[in-house]
């Protein structure tokens, strides 16, 4: 095995660290750039619901409140939400 040297050995791998850095930040621009080409990251859903769901919902929302984990404020500013939602 041939002996280098050390501060050539660490330039090599810096560079070389660099070079994948460099691969990585291609990748997640490219990633990026297909994204928005598909019309972005979807965030959480706020359209339009249906029915279906929102009757479960508004009945877990009355579970929590029946338990006292939300108060009857919370529970009906949300249920308002969900039913302008549909």
């Amino acid at each position: 095995m041939e002996s280098q040297d050390p501060q050539r050995a660490i330039r090599e791998m810096v560079e070389e660290i660099g070079r994948a850095a460099d691969a990585a930040m291609r990748m997640v621009r490219q990633g990026v750039d297909d994204a928005q080409r598909r019309g972005g990251p979807r965030g959480p859903r706020r359209g339009r619901v249906g029915p279906v769901e929102v009757a479960e919902a508004i009945r877990e929302l009355g579970r929590l409140r029946d338990e006292g984990l939300v108060s009857e404020d919370e529970f009906q500013a949300k249920k308002r939400d969900l039913l302008e939602r549909m």
